[in-house]
């Protein structure tokens, strides 16, 4: 009787949205992922007309802010922030996770790994620095990790020249790219828009970059690709929900979500940041998950990271 009275005194919620949305960020605050989901909030906020607060669930490669939005309600008021490692952490087999469990929204930029040097190393371009460690030079190379999408890079780079590098992990590529600086370790694989500052301050020197095609900021470094080795490693971003949303809701978020990353001063910050935005809608980025996960799910089988 008392359940049948409470039932009767809820308030039914109104139209979609009718009070706050949560986007749950795996990464810290302050942090290119982070910025990048707090300015979409912003824009969500305008166009829906409801706050739009940013959570920041910080763990296990993602795997802490993935498990939450996996088991959040699915009434269209949970977002999560989408990265690189949505399609690496369901292979590692310490959690019960998949790209299955969500609904794609968008997809934001992609930003593909550099093989930084201080600018003091001898190593001045690409082929000299692989002829070093492939006639015996012992180069330590520092990178987020272990397991990141930076780590793997590493590992299939010394796969590709029969030689492994001393591979020294770092909870970030920020302490990573300080001892570079420090003359701790010899190189350091990282986000372009990670070291970009770096670069433009003269600290640092680009050797190659892991994209599809030359950075937008860095033109004239060469792609690994161009160099005729075929790797191609990056970090990227977008949107998801947990699975069973409604699909007006989805639809919605997804038409919302892309106007967001045309804010004027969102622009100008991926602009500034080296960011590459490759926008896509949530058909194309569901289809680009599933083969990146494909991808990473046969590397993390050829490198032996799981039993």
């Amino acid at each position: 009787m008392v359940a049948a009275t409470a039932a009767g005194c809820a308030r039914p919620e109104g139209p979609w949205p009718s009070r706050e949305l949560r986007v749950i960020v795996h990464a810290a605050p302050g942090g290119m992922s982070d910025t990048v989901a707090r300015f979409t909030a912003r824009g969500l906020n305008e166009r829906l007309g409801v706050p739009v607060l940013c959570e920041n669930r910080v763990g296990a490669m993602g795997a802490v802010a993935f498990s939450a939005v996996k088991y959040a309600a699915p009434d269209g008021y949970v977002i999560g922030y989408a990265p690189v490692e949505l399609a690496v952490v369901p292979h590692l087999q310490y959690v019960d996770l998949s790209t299955g469990d969500f609904d794609l929204l968008a997809r934001h930029h992609r930003a593909p790994a550099a093989l930084a040097v201080a600018s003091s190393s001898p190593y001045r371009t690409l082929d000299a620095f692989l002829d070093g460690v492939r006639g015996g030079a012992r180069v330590a190379m520092g990178a987020a990790g272990p397991l990141s999408v930076w780590h793997l890079g590493t590992l299939a780079l010394g796969r590709y020249i029969g030689r492994p590098f001393i591979f020294a992990p770092f909870p970030g590529s920020g302490p990573a790219t300080t001892a570079l600086l420090g003359g701790h370790i010899d190189a350091v694989m990282a986000g372009v828009p990670e070291v970009q500052a770096l670069v433009r301050g003269g600290a640092v020197r680009l050797l190659g970059i892991m994209g599809g095609g030359p950075s937008p900021i860095f033109p004239d470094v060469p792609t690994f690709r161009s160099q005729g080795i075929d790797l191609l490693f990056e970090a990227w971003g977008g949107f998801m929900m947990p699975r069973g949303v409604a699909p007006p809701i989805l639809a919605r978020l997804e038409r919302e979500i892309l106007a967001a990353f045309e804010q004027p001063a969102f622009v100008t910050y991926c602009r500034t940041a080296g960011l590459d935005v490759q926008p896509l809608g949530s058909v194309d980025f569901r289809a680009f998950v599933d083969e990146e996960a494909t991808r990473y799910a046969r590397l993390v089988r050829e490198f032996g990271l799981v039993s």
